[in-house]
């Protein structure tokens, strides 16, 4: 099975979408939003007392990325038991494309001030001058 990382288009304000095609059937998967991805960080989270009775929250990635790929499958549709019963390899590839879909490095372009040009310091071998 080769692996290849996902290509997602440039930046816009709507959330990405992705179609791959894993053991010949097609997968969409989106982007979640925000206020979605924190429902599903929060039912992933619990919450651990220690030895010194101090309580820390405690998010299972495992599960999150579990809730993730059903929520952010289109198409087919996908349910967290369809997903459960999914052989490894299988899962492991559509988690991956929602792992890059959300976790993935963004484009960013740094701007800079005009004000600032000329006294931002320059890098050289030895540090900022």
């Amino acid at each position: 099975m080769s692996t290849k990382t996902v290509e997602l288009a440039d930046p816009g304000p709507k959330p990405e979408t992705v179609t791959v095609e894993v053991r010949g059937q097609r997968y969409t998967f989106r982007e979640l939003e925000i206020s979605e991805y924190d429902k599903l960080v929060k039912a992933a989270t619990r919450e651990e007392v220690d030895d010194d009775g101090i309580t820390q929250e405690i998010t299972d990635s495992t599960l999150l990325l579990r809730l993730m790929v059903p929520k952010s499958c289109i198409s087919p549709t996908l349910s967290p038991d369809v997903v459960a019963s999914m052989g490894a390899r299988l899962y492991r590839a559509l988690a991956r494309v929602v792992n890059e879909l959300h976790y993935g490095d963004e484009p960013v372009k740094q701007i800079k001030d005009e004000d600032e040009a000329d006294e931002t310091p320059k890098e050289t071998p030895k540090g900022n001058e």
